[in-house]
């Protein structure tokens, strides 16, 4: 399909009324992700204006002291010739699965490191477009995810249970206990500052809400309880801690399935 036939984009960053909850202004969280991409070498489709002509870029490195970051240029001059006259520049890429997408004002020629480049200002705004429907992960069950969890029992006493984690997405994580610990766990309950154990990444703090609550029989006849909690004010630095330890299950476990090095 040529660039004459590709359908013009919708940008969900023009829609905050819609995508407001996926909206980050926050400079430090923008900066955060913006050298992710750079680390990955993500590649970037730059659309120019309303959307019909783009092209391939990468984010060859962030200068904060300026306040502006450097995309490698277009092989084509014509490419890079509209860049620099267009009224307004949407960037967008994916993250570990996740659409991101910033709005440029104005890109300008210019050299780093003896190497072209089109320079812009750091955005004001990112869309992370992450919605619910998250990719569901099942930790390895010989690097399982502990999760330590403060509880009130009837006797008005705090308990810390560590639980293992069945699985864990973007959006929340399912918690196994034993049976009798249901009424430790209603629908709805909250428990704040839960330490999350990450093997090869580290550990995290989150707030966990209980959603679903349902009783399963084990291999070994014993009654046990999954419980789905979803994250609640779970931060950005912490939401993308998450998907890079998914991510990377996700790689391992691809490459010894088609026999590649890890």
């Amino acid at each position: 399909m040529t660039e004459e036939q590709q359908p013009i984009p919708h940008f969900e960053i023009d829609r905050p009324e819609s995508f407001a909850q996926f909206l980050l202004d926050n400079p430090r969280e923008i900066l955060f992700y913006l050298r992710l991409l750079a680390q990955r070498r993500c590649l970037l489709t730059a659309y120019l204006d309303a959307g019909q002509h783009f092209f391939l870029t990468a984010i060859i490195a962030i200068d904060e002291a300026s306040g502006q970051f450097f995309l490698d240029p277009s092989n084509l001059a014509q490419n890079n010739a509209d860049a620099v006259a267009a009224r307004k520049v949407t960037l967008l890429t994916h993250l570990d699965h996740v659409k991101i997408q910033l709005r440029l004002t104005a890109l300008r020629p210019g050299v780093y490191h003896g190497q072209p480049i089109l320079a812009a200002a750091l955005p004001a705004r990112l869309l992370r477009l992450q919605r619910r429907e998250f990719f569901r992960l099942e930790p390895p069950v010989t690097a399982p995810i502990l999760c330590q969890v403060a509880v009130m029992a009837s006797d008005e006493q705090t308990y810390h249970l560590d639980l293992t984690l069945s699985d864990i997405s973007g959006g929340g994580a399912c918690l196994v206990t034993a049976a009798d610990n249901a009424p430790l766990f209603p629908r709805n309950a909250l428990f704040q500052h839960c330490r999350l154990e990450i093997p090869g990444e580290g550990v995290i703090q989150v707030n966990l809400r209980v959603r679903k609550v349902f009783e399963f029989s084990a291999h070994d006849g014993q009654s046990h309880l999954r419980i789905g909690c979803e994250f609640v004010n779970l931060p950005s630095t912490r939401l993308a801690f998450i998907e890079r330890y998914i991510a990377r299950i996700e790689r391992e476990r691809k490459a010894r399935t088609s026999g590649l090095p890890i």
